[in-house]
């Protein structure tokens, strides 16, 4: 999550989603926020997520989901960005473990 700038009392939020890539079982959603003051009109993008979601069955195991139909440049843009933030996720997540195995650390 990144804080680009702060969100004042009084102002209107908006939050926009959408759906950037899907691998196996998970998805990766992005969250644009943006800040309306009333009093003047002004728009301020002031928050940025990527959201990371896994499918489960009724058993809480993780399911297949569909493809991600991409149309557009913009659509591909941020699949492919999507996947970038995947690998380095998986690369961050292998060092930490790699780093805890090293210290004797016990647990997820």
């Amino acid at each position: 999550m990144t804080f680009l700038e702060p969100v004042h009392i009084g102002e209107v939020l908006t939050l926009r989603a959408s759906v950037n890539d899907v691998g196996t079982t998970s998805m990766e959603c992005g969250v644009r926020v943006e800040a309306l003051d009333p009093l003047t009109g002004l728009v301020r993008h002031v928050n940025t997520a990527y959201l990371v979601f896994v499918a489960v069955d009724d058993e809480g195991r993780p399911r297949p989901v569909p493809p991600l139909a991409v149309a557009s440049e913009v659509e591909r843009r941020r699949q492919r960005e999507a996947r970038l933030r995947r690998e380095r996720r998986i690369v961050h997540r292998e060092a930490i473990r790699a780093a805890r195995s090293q210290e004797g650390f016990v647990g997820a």
